[in-house]
């Protein structure tokens, strides 16, 4: 220690001038001024003592005192002190961990001292030799040292474990220790150890590192993993820092070393020598200090022989192996020839080490091996090497070839011994490679198809094995000749021309000829050449069933279709004539020649309307029959056709025949009717109120008068209506008119009818209606009898007045008059329910006598007609929508007892349960469709449909459940039966997981085959809310083929409705224009599930719509009555009899139909051609077939065209007659027809551009397979022109104007072409392609480029006369249609443009659209073709020239033979 530098005497004067300054400010010498702070610090050299303080001033200076301090804190020593101006002084020298009290005092001016007192030690020193060395195991360690000078206060021991930064101990030590021992450490780890010694709050450090000692694993195991790898593992690896592996080689002494890390468990050595032993060696390592410790030894696996090879020797059943010898040791080698089919070891031995080959011999033929080869070495062996190779197989002994058909082959073979891998089968024609197969070991057999009919083949069979074969002999055969796969038959006046359809593939070589018989004996035979297409038979006898084969040979084989039964027809009876009488005709006939039986004869009462009701049939063998029992002056419809021996029916011959008038002669006066009884007005007719003969009367009226000083009712009264008493003030009225329910008939009649008189809602109506009777009045009724309704020489009666009868308003009964209706009520429900009891006890035993007629049951529902004027629909939807729908529901509800009463004992049969889809859906007996009974199963005229009535006829529809999975071949029947032509589908197969309907139609173009009936998909069309298909159906036993078209509804959900009325009226508009079109004489089919929900919605929306079209009014609840009254449950839910609603309201709010329907196409206004309503004026003429076509051509030019001319009055009558349309510029009014009004010209004017410059465009559909057909007519722009080309992609143009009065800037020119916007026309060549002149364009359309080939026709160049000349007309369209059929699929759009000429145009199109039809159904149709373009466009209406110049231009078509 520097002694400090005293200076008290400086002290003692600095003091005594402060004193002097300042004065006696402070007497006493008490320190004032700040208080003083001083830190000390101890962190210096041993025996150091640093003290620092916070300057109080200026104008100071400190004065430090330091006193040693003994063991219990007395002074001890000498004491320092220090006088300084700065902040800090240090002491040096003293003893370390010495403790001193410090007394620091701050000397002020004026005596404002401050003094601080504080004890501190000096910095103490560390221990000395501190040493860290092992403990004598691999856990522990032991520390020693030596006393550090001066004083300690204690040792602190800090041992850390280096490697993981761990503290492993912690502990004090008293300051007199020199050794501390340390246990539980983790053998061969690292241990830093820091000792700290401590004099008061002060410490000093010094720290040393140490290894414990390293602790061997306990278990070392060495194992070979292959022939140059060992792997070592042992367990206990965490006692050393390191691992030390050496790997010696026994053999050759070279050694490998690795060293791994604490924790590896493992360690392969790779790359070692095959079969060696190896000594290892497993050494511990912690830093300075090793371990030794243990030992394993191993040998490497040999290696596998190298290059191992395995093939047949020669055609001999042996096999050689060979290879090379491995590197490394080893004793030797195992062999295993194993044969693979079935598994098993075939041979096995061990060679020396030197062997390089082995053979072995006499192994099965055709037999597979696999050969497995290892090195053996010690104990060990090496991975196998294997290798396959197959002996060589033997050929078949023994091939033959035979025919399964024209096109089919089969080779079959008998199986050599031996094994095989397969065979390989080569079919050779005339030496030249025509087919192969390959087939299986245990196959004996193999076909070739697509092969030429009529052809002889060779046939090689090799047997195989792996890659080796034997081929046998070669085996021949021929393939049968082809027949004709199908033979049509088209029968008429005891000819047949039978069409023979080939396969469409080669027909190969045969010799042919065609067969006739009958009854078992060969009649006939004629040679046919191969794909002969047609053969014609004349002088067939008729009524009589022929067989028709036809039989082709070639080489040894012989083939023949199946028998085609040709069955004649009987002729038709001759000479009938017909002896009237006043209630009977005589009838005489002559039976025509032939195998004929019966004759049947029926008879119809015809009715004002044309309709009939069949009163009369009966069989005869001879030719003269008397019908008795018949109506005076009463026309009556006879038909008369023959039964052949073969089942056939003869043509019917029909006559009209009327009865003799016998003269009505009522009474002057009837006796006055009764009235019914009761507060209700109704009058009561009953049987005989006008004499015996009352049954000529054809129609009763109730007479209603408030005069009453009548004695008898006036004539004229049957003249005035209830709109002439209520709004014209007449007394007297015909308040309504019915049929006689008296009428005779093949029904019982009643003895009684009531009329209610005043029930009906009128407004303003002016033709006869039973409308309310004046409040308060008195009225009396008479009866009026007519014999014919409307006809001058009818003849009618009047009964006298009944007594008068006070009309009293329904709101203004009487109590005592309600009591007893009430009570009157009650009755009648007892009475009701009795004799409901009472008919139902009897229904078994007189099930016919309860059968009601659809007349009668129309007449008793008269108080269910509720019609609605189109003009009030809005407003009564309206009110009924009123009150959540609550008068739509109370008419539901009225509805769903209609018809429930009436019997269904043969759906409730035990033999027909099965076939109902649901249990509570039943059809009436009376109205159920019946299909002709199976023999020996009287049940099987059983299916779940009905007829039901549309608007224009009781039998319009059959609505039917979905066919369930038995009754498919019922439902085909059913369609064939009653000739339907339309089916309309109103559900999906299955919804929800639930099946709705089963699918009963082909799902490609396969056919199906449902019984008797093959079914076959010709096209299919889907849209988005329905698809349209196109099925032909062709019975076993009927020659004929039909077409039926199928249209199913796919968006409307069972129990539901769909989203909006718009998809089905859509839909419906769809549906009506396909039965139009179709024409057939069968009713239309409709079903959905159940068939009585959407299918009941559906019919009732057609026939409403058809009223409405009609008459301008709708009857919802009477039409949904009447459908209930066929089939129970029609229309099902509330929420569909409200949807009906709502899409008669939407085709109301429509306005009036257009003729044609109107349909946007891009900016125009387009016009798709929908065919019209059917008018009621008469029976129309149906479609001719095409064989018919010449006789029907000659039955209506007889008597001087009187069959053209009738035709054609009704095809003016059924086109709506609204005034006439003044023709477009330039068109010539060829006709004194009548145009329709309502047709609107096409929109694809400029704004600005007068209506009367436009021309105008229609859209004439071809269907599935026929080309549509743009009709353009008038003076067209370009722009016009070329507009329809793009947006109708048309691919053919026909110019029916000649070219002098076209305007030029249409059609482009080799140098200039037309441009319109981004449409660009082209020419490009001239051409006769089609077998026409032609002239090609090329049509660039948008800013793609995207072009298309557009064919223009030009019609003969010459002014076109009334007609347009068949010669030159028909090549022109066998041109057009080659033109627009090029490619697959749909043949493409024609659009055929007219400047003038209008009526020219219609033959032009007309004649196109029936040789599609012609092609495509076999029939024609000229009146509904006609029909359909004149509503479409009044001027294209035919004269009467036209029209017959339509049949005569088809007829020479169809005499050369369809195009």
């Amino acid at each position: 220690m520097r002694p400090p530098v005293l200076c008290a005497a400086l002290l003692w004067l600095r003091g005594f001038l402060a004193q002097e300054d300042c004065g006696a400010g402070h007497p006493d010498g008490a320190s004032g001024g700040p208080p003083l702070t001083v830190n000390v610090s101890g962190q210096g050299e041993p025996g150091s003592l640093s003290l620092d303080w916070t300057a109080p001033g200026p104008g100071w200076s400190g004065l430090v005192r330091l006193t040693p301090l003994g063991p219990l804190g007395s002074p001890e020593g000498p004491q320092l002190q220090a006088l300084t101006n700065a902040s800090s002084v240090e002491f040096q020298g003293l003893e370390p961990g010495s403790a001193h009290r410090l007394e620091v005092t701050a000397l002020r001016p004026c005596g404002q001292n401050a003094t601080v007192v504080l004890t501190a030690h000096a910095a103490p020193a560390p221990v000395r030799d501190l040493r860290l060395r092992s403990a004598g195991h691999p856990s522990g360690l032991q520390a020693s040292w030596g006393a550090g000078p001066g004083q300690q206060g204690g040792h602190r021991l800090l041992l850390y474990h280096s490697e993981s930064q761990t503290l492993a101990c912690n502990t004090s030590v008293p300051p007199d220790a020199r050794s501390h021992n340390f246990s539980g450490l983790l053998a061969g780890s690292k241990y830093v150890l820091e000792v700290a010694t401590w004099a008061g709050h002060l410490q000093a450090k010094t720290s040393v590192h140490q290894w414990t000692e390293p602790r061997p694993p306990g278990q070392l195991v060495l194992r070979a993993l292959g022939p140059s790898a060992l792997q070592a593992s042992w367990n206990g690896s965490e006692g050393a820092a390191w691992l030390r592996l050496v790997l010696r080689d026994l053999l050759g002494g070279a050694n490998r070393t690795a060293a791994v890390r604490r924790g590896v468990s493992s360690h392969t050595f790779h790359h070692l020598s095959p079969g060696t032993p190896y000594e290892l060696t497993l050494s511990a390592a912690a830093g300075p200090q090793r371990a030794a410790g243990p030992k394993a030894a191993e040998w490497t696996l040999p290696a596998p022989p190298l290059d191992l090879s395995l093939s047949p020797v020669g055609q001999s059943p042996a096999l050689r192996a060979s290879w090379t010898p491995p590197p490394g040791g080893r004793d030797g080698f195992r062999l295993q020839l194993y044969r693979l089919r079935p598994l098993t070891l075939d041979s096995m031995g061990t060679l020396a080490s030197e062997a390089r080959n082995f053979s072995w011999a006499s192994l099965p033929p055709g037999a597979e091996f696999r050969l497995l080869l290892v090195t053996l070495r010690g104990p060990d062996q090496s991975r196998s090497a294997n290798a396959s190779a197959w002996t060589p197989p033997i050929a078949p002994p023994l091939v033959n070839v035979t025919s399964e058909g024209p096109t089919w082959l089969r080779a079959s073979w008998v199986h050599a011994p031996g094994g095989r891998d397969g065979y390989q089968v080569a079919l050779y024609r005339a030496g030249a490679p025509a087919g192969a197969s390959a087939v299986g070991a245990e196959v004996d057999s193999a076909s070739f198809s697509a092969l030429t009919p009529g052809t002889e083949y060779e046939v090689v069979v090799a047997s195989q094995a792996g890659p080796l074969h034997a081929a046998a002999a070669p085996a021949s055969g021929w393939t049968y000749p082809l027949v004709p796969s199908e033979l049509l038959a088209s029968m008429q006046a005891g000819s047949a021309v039978i069409s023979l359809v080939w396969a469409d593939s080669p027909l190969g070589w045969a010799a042919c000829c065609a067969q006739l018989s009958g009854a078992g004996h060969l009649s006939w035979e004629q040679p046919l050449v191969l794909g002969q297409a047609q053969l014609v038979l004349r002088g067939l006898p008729p009524g009589r069933n022929l067989s028709l084969t036809v039989l082709c040979r070639a080489g040894p084989l012989r083939a023949s279709t199946h028998p085609v039964v040709l069955p004649v027809e009987p002729g038709l009876v001759q000479d009938v004539q017909c002896q009237p009488e006043a209630t009977r005709l005589g009838l005489t006939w002559t039976v025509p020649p032939g195998d004929v039986g019966t004759c049947v004869v029926a008879a119809e009462q015809l009715a004002p309307g044309g309709s009939g009701q069949r009163v009369f049939q009966a069989s005869t063998a001879g030719g003269a029959l008397l019908l008795p029992g018949l109506l005076p002056a009463t026309p009556y419809r006879l038909s008369l056709r023959v039964l052949g021996s073969n089942g056939l029916w003869s043509r019917t011959v029909t006559l009209v025949c009327a009865t003799s008038a016998d003269a009505w002669h009522p009474s002057e006066l009837a006796a006055a009717p009764r009235l019914e009884p009761g507060p209700r007005m109704g009058v009561v007719l009953t049987r005989g109120l006008f004499g015996e003969d009352d049954g000529q009367i054809g129609w009763y009226g109730v007479i209603a008068s408030t005069d009453m000083s009548l004695a008898r009712p006036p004539r004229d009264a049957v003249n005035r209506t209830w709109h002439d008493h209520h709004y014209g003030g007449h007394d007297s009225y015909l308040a309504t008119l019915l049929p006689s329910p008296f009428h005779p008939g093949p029904w019982a009649t009643p003895e009684a009818w009531a009329v209610p008189v005043g029930t009906e809602d009128c407004g303003q109506a002016r033709e006869i209606c039973n409308g309310r009777l004046k409040p308060g009045s008195q009225y009396r009724f008479s009866v009026v009898a007519f014999t014919r309704l409307g006809a001058p020489e009818t003849t009618l009666s009047f009964s006298a007045f009944s007594e008068p009868r006070t009309y009293v308003s329904p709101g203004a009964v009487p109590l005592p008059v309600a009591v007893g209706a009430v009570a009157g009520c009650v009755l009648a429900a007892c009475a009701v329910l009795g004799l409901l009891r009472w008919r139902r006890a009897r229904g078994q035993r007189r099930t016919e006598k309860n059968r009601f007629s659809p007349e009668r049951t129309v007449h008793s529902l008269r108080r269910t007609h509720r019609p609605i004027p189109s003009h009030s629909f809005r407003q009564s939807f309206e009110a009924k929508s009123a009150h959540a729908q609550q008068a739509f529901f109370q008419e539901f509800e009225e509805l769903k007892e209609v018809g429930k009463e009436q019997p269904r004992l043969e759906a409730e049969h035990p033999a027909n349960a099965s076939k109902n889809r649901y249990p509570h859906v039943l059809p009436y007996d009376h109205s159920r469709v019946r299909l002709a009974q199976l023999q020996g199963d009287p049940h099987s005229d059983y299916v779940n449909a009905n007829f039901v009535p549309g608007y224009a006829h009781p039998q319009e529809f059959i609505a039917t459940q979905g066919p369930l999975k038995k009754t498919l071949g019922d439902f085909w029947r059913l369609v064939w039966e009653q000739q339907v032509r339309v089916i309309v589908m109103l559900t999906v197969g299955m919804e929800n997981g639930r099946v709705l309907c089963e699918h009963y139609w082909p799902a490609d173009a396969t056919p199906v085959t449902y019984g008797h009936i093959t079914v076959h998909l010709l096209a299919e069309e889907p849209e988005d809310e329905w698809t349209q298909r196109e099925f032909q159906l062709q019975h076993t036993a009927q020659p004929q083929l039909r077409r039926v078209k199928q249209l199913q509804f796919t968006t409307w959900a069972d129990h539901s409705v769909p989203e909006g009325p718009g998809s089905l009226l859509a839909f419906t508009d769809l549906v009506r224009e396909q039965a139009r079109a179709t024409q057939g004489p069968g009713p239309m089919l409709v079903h959905c599930s159940a068939g009585v929900g959407r299918t009941g919605t559906f019919v009732a929306l057609v026939r409403l719509l058809q009223q409405l079209e009609e008459e301008q009014a709708v009857d919802v609840f009477n039409a949904v009555c009447a459908l209930r009254l066929q089939r129970p449950l029609m229309i099902q839910t509330p929420s569909q009899y409200v949807f009906l609603h709502s899409c008669l309201l939407s085709r109301i709010l429509e306005g009036p139909p257009a003729s044609p329907r109107v349909e946007g196409t891009g900016s125009g206004s387009w016009r798709t051609l929908s065919a019209p309503s059917p008018v009621r004026r008469g029976p129309r003429p149906q479609p001719v077939a095409v064989a018919d076509f010449a006789q029907a051509c000659a039955e209506r030019a007889a008597n001087a065209n009187a069959g053209f001319l009738e035709e054609y009055q009704l095809l003016l009558q059924a086109i709506p007659a609204a005034g006439s349309v003044p023709p477009p510029p330039g068109c010539k009014q060829d006709s004194t027809a009548s145009y329709d009004r309502s047709t609107a010209w096409l929109s694809l004017e400029d704004e600005g551009s007068p209506p009367d410059e436009m021309p105008e465009a229609w859209l004439f559909p071809g269907g599935p397979s026929g080309h549509d057909h743009v009709v353009l007519m008038g003076p067209a722009r370009p722009q016009e022109l070329w507009q329809l080309v793009c947006e109708h992609q048309a691919q053919v143009l026909v110019s029916l104007c000649p070219p002098d009065s076209q305007d030029e800037d249409l059609w482009p020119t080799e140098q200039q072409p037309v441009v319109m916007g981004t449409v660009t026309v082209h020419w490009e060549a001239e051409s006769s392609t089609a077998g026409w002149p032609c002239t090609l364009l090329r049509v660039t359309q948008g800013d793609s480029g995207k072009e298309r080939r557009v064919h223009r026709l030009q019609f003969p160049s010459r002014e076109l006369g009334p007609e347009l000349p068949a010669s030159a007309l028909l090549p022109f369209l066998a041109a057009m249609g080659r033109s627009c059929s090029r490619g697959s699929g749909k043949p493409g759009t024609v659009l055929s443009h007219s400047s003038k000429g209008a009526a020219q145009l219609g033959t032009f199109l007309a004649i196109d659209q029936l040789l599609q039809q012609a092609g495509a159904e076999r029939t024609v149709d000229i009146f509904n073709v006609a029909l359909q373009q004149s509503q479409a466009c009044g001027l294209m209406t035919p004269t009467l020239e036209q029209y017959i110049h339509l049949y005569q231009c088809l007829n020479s078509v169809l005499a050369d033979g369809l195009p």
